[in-house]
């Protein structure tokens, strides 16, 4: 991610070094608006995959959180029985 946000910046600031030299024209605006919708794309996609991620790392919890309870339950009822055995 690191290297993508790296990459980003360098295409920006060639973006900015184009306008810079060549003026403001058709082809520079172009260049620079089809970076930027490159990297709102990027940010969209990511913050979209990390809700993903993080709705299944929320399944997987509750999932485990029922198997302790159910384990917890199975735990003290086997205690209960011992106890009313002697």
């Amino acid at each position: 991610m690191k290297a993508r946000g790296l990459l980003f910046g360098v295409a920006v600031a060639f973006a900015i070094w184009n306008i810079m030299v060549n003026g403001v024209n058709v082809r520079t605006v172009a260049i620079a608006v089809m970076i930027l919708l490159c990297l709102a794309m990027n940010i969209y996609n990511y913050h979209q995959k990390k809700k993903i991620r993080q709705e299944e790392e929320d399944q997987i919890r509750e999932k485990e959180e029922v198997r302790r309870l159910r384990s917890e339950a199975r735990h003290k009822q086997s205690r209960r029985g011992k106890r009313n055995k002697k």
